[in-house]
């Protein structure tokens, strides 16, 4: 069964706006794990590249590739940082991420 297949027979038929939704929610949900915690620190590296700080060479991508924290920032319509401190409010965050009218 493919994945327009299973969100039909949910009523889920606006599939940008799963994926917006679970998008920003994952995002949050890193966000708000402990500091320590690798995927914690990563984001938070990413989002300071995101913001304009220099990355180290080997963090770089290939030319015209988006990288997570640009989508997250053009969906919530929100800088990196901010959205860093955004989503470590949850209930907050939640508002946003299920807020739709995504592009």
């Amino acid at each position: 069964m493919s994945n327009d297949e299973v969100l039909h027979r949910t009523g889920l038929f606006d599939v940008s706006y799963v994926v917006h939704k679970r998008r920003l929610g994952l995002f949050g949900h890193v966000a708000r794990l402990r500091s320590n915690v690798a995927a914690n620190l990563i984001l938070r590296i990413c989002t300071k590249t995101r913001d304009g700080e220099r990355p180290l060479q080997e963090w770089r991508r290939a030319c015209g590739r988006r990288s997570w924290v640009h989508q997250i920032c053009r969906d919530a319509g929100e800088t990196a940082t901010e959205a860093l401190l955004l989503a470590e409010d949850r209930p907050f965050w939640q508002t946003i991420a299920t807020a739709g009218g995504f592009d």
